[in-house]
C-alpha cells in the first residue's frame, strides 16, 4: 500500500507554505538530516509533477529553506506548460542554485510550440533556478535558464533539426530564446528536407518560432532538378518555418541555372511541396554574374526577382531616384529603370527586354562603339541582335563613334551578322537637331569625345 505525505515536509522543501502539493512513495525512511522515499517517488505542485523511482533530501535542518536533493533511475519532469525533461538522475545543489539531469545515454527534453513538437536531447542538462524567488514561491518560471551541455540536437516535428555542442534555453520579460553554439572553431549544422546549412551560432525565438542562423553557409536542394543552391551570409532569418527565408548581410547566392548573386539582402521562396526554390528576390546593391560565354552581368540598387517556373527574372531600379539598373555584356551596355530577362532550358539568356530612360553603348568592335537613347530595348544576347524603340512622337537616337554616323528614327535594328547591320525605320534622320544633339551630348559625353 502507498504512502502518501501530506504538508509533512513543509519546513524542508523548496515551497512556500501556502502552496499545494502532494508527495507520495511506496516506502519513507527519515536518518539525521536525510529523507528518502522509495519505489516510486512522486511530487506533484503547482509548477509541474516529478517523477522517480527513488528520492533523497540532505540538510533539511538549513535555515534558508532551499536542501540538497537527488533524483535516481526514471527522473520525469512535467511542467504545468506540459514541457517535459526526461532523463535516469538528478541533483539539486542548493548552494548553486542549479538542478542537474544526466544519463548514462542522453537527456531529453519535449514540448509544444504553436502545434509544432520540440525536441532537445543532450547528454547532461542544468536548470538555474532563482533562488531568491523560489524561498518565497517556486514556480516554473523561477527556472530562468536551462543549459544543455554536450552533443546538442535540437528538432521540429522530426523534420528541422540543429546539431551543435551546447544550447541554453532562457526566459526573460515577454521573451524564450534558445541559444545555441557549437564547439570552439567548428559550426553548428542544421538540416531540413534534405538540405544543410552551417552556422557558427543559432538562435530560436520560442514564442515566435523564428530562427536566425550567423555567420552562415550552406545549400538548398532542389530535389525536382538534382540540384542544389549555395550561399553564404552574416544572417539567415527564418519566421515560423514558412516557405520562405531570408539571407542578410554579404550574401552570395551561386544558382547553377543562372549564376552568382552578390547582395545585401536575398530571399528565398520554395514551393508548398518543400521540393524546390520557387523564387529568388534580392533587395539593394544586389550583382548577378550569369554563367554566360559573354560576361554578362546585371547590377541594381532596387529589386530583382528570379522565377524559376517561369523562367523569367525581373529588376527595378529605385523608385524616385537617379538610380538605372545595368546590364551588361562582351557587346552591349544598357541602363534603364526596368528590365526584364527569360532564359531558356539550357539556362542561357535568350531575351532581354529594357525600358524607361533607355541609355545604350553598343561595340561592334574596338573601333567602333555607338550610343544611344530609347525607351525600350529588346536585346537577343545569342544573335547579338538589338531592337531601339521610342514612344509615340518620340525618337531613337543613335550614334556610332568614328564612323560619323548620326541616326534618329522611330526603331533602330541593330544586327551584326547582316550587311546593312544598324538599320532605322519609321520617320528617318541622318542628323541630329539642337535638342538631340545637346541630349546626347549630356549624357554621353564623360564615355566619349563627342562633338
Amino acid at each position: 500500500m502507498r504512502k502518501i505525505i501530506f504538508l509533512l515536509i513543509i519546513p524542508f522543501l523548496l515551497f512556500a507554505q501556502d502552496e499545494s502539493y502532494k508527495i507520495s512513495a511506496d516506502i519513507l525512511n527519515f536518518e539525521k538530516n536525510n529523507l528518502h522515499f522509495d519505489n516510486g517517488f512522486y511530487l506533484e505542485h503547482s509548477f509541474g509533477k516529478i517523477f522517480a523511482n527513488s528520492a533523497r533530501f540532505s540538510n533539511l535542518k538549513k535555515a534558508n529553506r532551499l536542501v540538497d536533493f537527488s533524483l535516481k533511475n526514471g527522473v520525469k519532469l512535467i511542467t504545468n506548460a506540459n514541457g517535459t525533461l526526461i532523463s535516469e538522475n538528478a541533483d539539486f545543489d542548493s548552494f548553486s542554485s542549479q538542478i542537474r539531469f544526466y544519463s548514462k545515454d542522453f537527456v531529453t527534453y519535449v514540448d509544444k510550440i504553436k502545434s509544432r513538437d520540440l525536441k532537445i536531447i543532450s547528454n547532461e542538462v542544468k536548470c538555474l533556478l532563482d533562488t531568491k524567488n523560489a524561498m518565497k514561491k517556486l514556480n516554473i518560471e523561477d527556472i530562468y535558464s536551462i543549459s544543455f551541455l554536450d552533443k546538442v540536437t535540437l528538432s521540429l516535428d522530426n523534420q528541422v533539426n540543429i546539431y551543435c555542442q551546447e544550447a541554453l534555453f532562457e526566459k526573460k520579460e515577454n521573451e524564450s530564446k534558445v541559444f545555441l553554439y557549437p564547439k570552439d572553431n567548428d559550426f553548428c549544422r542544421f538540416t531540413y528536407e534534405n538540405s544543410e546549412i552551417f552556422a557558427e551560432k543559432a538562435t530560436l525565438d520560442v514564442d515566435n518560432l523564428d530562427l536566425e542562423l550567423e555567420n552562415t553557409r550552406g545549400q538548398i536542394n532542389n530535389l525536382l532538378k538534382n540540384k542544389s543552391i549555395s550561399f553564404v551570409a552574416s544572417r539567415l532569418n527564418w519566421h515560423n518555418f514558412e516557405n520562405s527565408f531570408s539571407l542578410n548581410d554579404n550574401v552570395k547566392v551561386i544558382d547553377p541555372e543562372v549564376g552568382e548573386i552578390l547582395s545585401n539582402q536575398i530571399e528565398l521562396l520554395k514551393n508548398i511541396d518543400q521540393k524546390s526554390i520557387r523564387k529568388i528576390i534580392s533587395r539593394n546593391n544586389t550583382t548577378i554574374n550569369f554563367f554566360s560565354k559573354n560576361k554578362s552581368y546585371l547590377f541594381t540598387q532596387g529589386i530583382i526577382e528570379l522565377d524559376h517556373e517561369k523562367k523569367k527574372i525581373s529588376a527595378f531600379s529605385l523608385k524616385n531616384q537617379d538610380h538605372y539598373l545595368v546590364y551588361v555584356d562582351e557587346n552591349v551596355s544598357i541602363s534603364a529603370k526596368k528590365a526584364t530577362l527569360l532564359y531558356d532550358e539550357n539556362d542561357n539568356i535568350k531575351n532581354i527586354v529594357l525600358e524607361n530612360s533607355v541609355r545604350f553603348k553598343y561595340t561592334e568592335d574596338k573601333n567602333f562603339i555607338g550610343y544611344g537613347l530609347a525607351d525600350k530595348i529588346e536585346y537577343l544576347p545569342l544573335e547579338t541582335k538589338v531592337l531601339l524603340s521610342s514612344d509615340k512622337d518620340k525618337k531613337v537616337l543613335f550614334w556610332q563613334e568614328d564612323k560619323s554616323l548620326k541616326l534618329s528614327a522611330n526603331e533602330i535594328h541593330i544586327n551584326p551578322k547582316e550587311k546593312n547591320d544598324i538599320k532605322g525605320l519609321g520617320d528617318v534622320r541622318f542628323t541630329f537637331n539642337l535638342e538631340e544633339q545637346n541630349l546626347i551630348h549630356d549624357i554621353f559625353s564623360k564615355y566619349t569625345n563627342y562633338e
